[in-house]
């Protein structure tokens, strides 16, 4: 069930610790700077229910990019699951810490794969 999905919002909550999230700022500080997802990830179309989960919350923004949509597979299909293909490659656009809901923001664009030929602005 994976295919190519294009703009779409996803989620996903976890727990970072402060060298991690440095990462991600340092990343968001180079245009040229991106990673790429090494296992399957999984994610949720539901922020509140992403936001459930650790200190961090990923927004990834989906540019292109092979997405699987696990909700009609699964038992908590309200969780609105999806998963992330390995290889999906991600620039980080901003880290920011959000004060009233205690969390770390991770904004992320992902596309199947970045060159200099498709380099975002």
């Amino acid at each position: 069930n994976t295919k190519l999905t294009t703009k779409k919002t996803l989620y996903r909550g976890a727990t970072l610790t402060k060298e991690q999230i440095d990462a991600y700022t340092k990343m968001a500080e180079d245009d040229k700077a991106y990673g790429s997802f090494q296992a399957y990830t999984s994610c949720s179309r539901n922020r509140d229910k992403a936001e459930e989960f650790g200190n961090t919350l990923f927004i990834m923004e989906i540019l292109i990019a092979f997405i699987a949509d696990l909700s009609p597979l699964s038992e908590y299909s309200a969780e609105e699951e999806e998963l992330v293909t390995p290889g999906v490659c991600f620039c980080v656009k901003s880290v920011e810490f959000d004060r009233k809901k205690n969390k770390h923001l991770i904004n992320l664009q992902l596309r199947q794969r970045f060159s200099r030929a498709l380099r975002l602005s």
